[in-house]
This record gives structure tokens, C-alpha cells and sequence, in this order.
């Protein structure tokens, strides 16, 4: 009997001072994790603010297959929320505030009676995006047991923002690679005036010149407050790949012809048959695109007007939109 009073005092030292020990560690933590994402800031922004997107990177599925979301119809910006349960039991998450391409920040209830503050900072990078991934908050002392059992908060918590991170930035790698070509067939392009800018170049100092060229054009029309009438467009006089020469012109379309002096000059487009292709994706993929409307005009049976200038039209560009995969070109090569 005694021995049974000395084991209970023992257990009882042993609560109470366990007690005094949890009650003595820190409550509150501040956890993070930080990568560089290979994708533009504004769709690594778009990506995380739609709870819906989370399935395509979140790392808790590799721990628990058995997890299930649910989406209200919100599930952007503020008020937007999600549930979930799973083996660890029930979850939700809601986002209170954000700045667009700057901040996000979220409250998540794992139901233990606290709610931590779930926080993503984004930060550009020439054309990568600095990601922070973190959770703030301040633990009751039923959850500093649970995270002393499981061997510490940060512990369990860091490498699943670093895990997240990683297949985040795998997912938009590959998602930025899709592209499409679409072909429209034959289409009369009814042709106008249009300002432009002319140039030579070795093909490898395309994309730069254009750039720069388009920019000009653009700064000249705003300054002489001339109004656009259309989309930008490259028509193309020459590409000799064998010698790795290309000679262009970058245009803007006017709705009457415009006199003008010095490097911007007036041209007119003749109305013309064209086949038409439109294709969706990252520039780097435009050649492919251009390959694959030739195929198609030579396996309908159409020729090419000999000397003729195709021209691609910008539909949708980076002035725009960041994202490459809603990049939208319009190619227009003559047809006989």
C-alpha cells in the first residue's frame, strides 16, 4: 500500500512538473520558409490566391492521400476559404487580406481552439519571384503538448513549406511550357496604314530589336497623340536562315494615312489572302508554330505567294499579362 502511495506522489511530480515545464516554453512562433520560384510574380500570385489551385502543388497529400477539399464559391481573394478533412481530423482556411502581387495574408483553424495566421510574401526578381511561406501564431497548452509529443513545432511544420515550395515551382516550370497552335484556314486580311519602324538584324538579336522597336513606335504615337487602331504587328520582309539575317518591320496600325518625319514612317498593308494560325503560348515556342503553318498550308494544298510578307499580329502579349501561356499570336502568311 505504501508503495502504491510513493508510485502515485511520483506521478504526480511528474504532472506537475511536466505541467510547469509546458506551461514555461514559448507560446508563440513565427515559422517560415523562403525559395526562388522560376515563373513571373504576378502567376506565382494568381496561383496562390485560388484555393483551388493549392491540389496541384500542396505537399499534405504526399503525408495523407486520404484528405478531401471543399470549396464554397469563393475561393480567390478576400473572404475566399477552403475545408478539408483527413486523417489528422477536420481543417479550414480563409484568406483576410491581401495586396495583389505583394502579400496574402490567410487564417487556418486546425479546430484546436487557436487560429494562426498563415502569411505569403512575394518578391520580384528580375523574371523569378522570391516566395515566403509562413505561419505566426501562439500555441494553447494543450498544442504545446501536441507539438512537444510530435518533437517540436518548426520541426514538422518547415519541411512541408519547403516541400510545398519545391512542387510549386515544379508545377509552374511545366505549366509554362504548354502551348498550342490553332489553324483558322484562309482569312482576307483587309489591310490599312499603319506606323512603323524598320530593321536588319542577325535572327539571334530578334526579339531585343523588337522589343525596343515597338517601344519606340509606341512612345512616338503617345507623344504625337495619335490614337492606335489595333493590336502591335511584325511583318516580315526577310528571314534567311541560312545566313542568320532577318530584316522586319514593327507596326502599329492608324485608321488614316499619317505624315511623319524622321525613324517613324507610314506604310499601308494591301489587302491580301492569308492563312491564318493562332497560337497560345511563350515566344520562345514561335517558331514551332511557324513551321506548323507552313505544314498546314503545303498539306491543304495552298501555295505561298513568292516574295510575300506574313506578318503576326500580338493578340495578347507581356503588355498585357506576365503569364507566357496566355500569350495569344496571330500568324498570317499570303496565300495564292
Amino acid at each position: 500500500m505504501r508503495a502504491f502511495k510513493y508510485i502515485l506522489l511520483f506521478l504526480l511530480i511528474l504532472i506537475i512538473g511536466g505541467s510547469i515545464y509546458v506551461a514555461t516554453l514559448n507560446a508563440e512562433y513565427n515559422i517560415k520558409s523562403t525559395r526562388i520560384i522560376k515563373a513571373p510574380i504576378e502567376v506565382v500570385f494568381e496561383e496562390i490566391n485560388d484555393f483551388k489551385n493549392w491540389k496541384n502543388w500542396g505537399p499534405w497529400l504526399e503525408m495523407d492521400s486520404s484528405i478531401v477539399a471543399s470549396y464554397p464559391e469563393i475561393t480567390s481573394g478576400v473572404g475566399a476559404s477552403y475545408t478539408w478533412t483527413g486523417k489528422e481530423g477536420i481543417g479550414s482556411m480563409k484568406t483576410i487580406s491581401f495586396i495583389p502581387n505583394k502579400e496574402i495574408i490567410q487564417q487556418i483553424d486546425f479546430g484546436s481552439g487557436s487560429t494562426p495566421e498563415v502569411y505569403w510574401e512575394f518578391n520580384a526578381v528580375k523574371n523569378v519571384t522570391e516566395v515566403t511561406w509562413g505561419m505566426r501564431g501562439k500555441n494553447s497548452f494543450s498544442e504545446k503538448i501536441y507539438w512537444l509529443y510530435k518533437g517540436g513545432i518548426e520541426k514538422n511544420m518547415t519541411p512541408m513549406f519547403n516541400r510545398g515550395l519545391e512542387l510549386l515551382d515544379l508545377y509552374l516550370i511545366k505549366e509554362m511550357d504548354k502551348h498550342t497552335v490553332n489553324f483558322k484556314g484562309v482569312v482576307d486580311y483587309g489591310g490599312g496604314f499603319y506606323l512603323y519602324q524598320t530593321t536588319s538584324c542577325k535572327t539571334d538579336l530578334f526579339n531585343n530589336k523588337m522589343k525596343d522597336m515597338l517601344s519606340t513606335v509606341s512612345s512616338f504615337m503617345i507623344e504625337n497623340s495619335i490614337e492606335k487602331y489595333g493590336k502591335p504587328f511584325i511583318l516580315y520582309h526577310k528571314w534567311d536562315q541560312e545566313n542568320n539575317t532577318t530584316m522586319f518591320s514593327t507596326c502599329f496600325p492608324v485608321n488614316e494615312r499619317i505624315i511623319t518625319t524622321g525613324d517613324v514612317l507610314t506604310g499601308f498593308l494591301e489587302p491580301v489572302k492569308t492563312f491564318k494560325t493562332e497560337f497560345t503560348g511563350d515566344y520562345k515556342y514561335s517558331e514551332e508554330a511557324w513551321l506548323a503553318a507552313y505544314k498546314a498550308i503545303a498539306d491543304a494544298g495552298f501555295v505561298t505567294i513568292e516574295n510575300g510578307e506574313p506578318f503576326e499580329i500580338y493578340k495578347v502579349g507581356p503588355e498585357n499579362t506576365s503569364n507566357p501561356t496566355k500569350w495569344v499570336t496571330e500568324i498570317y502568311i499570303p496565300i495564292n
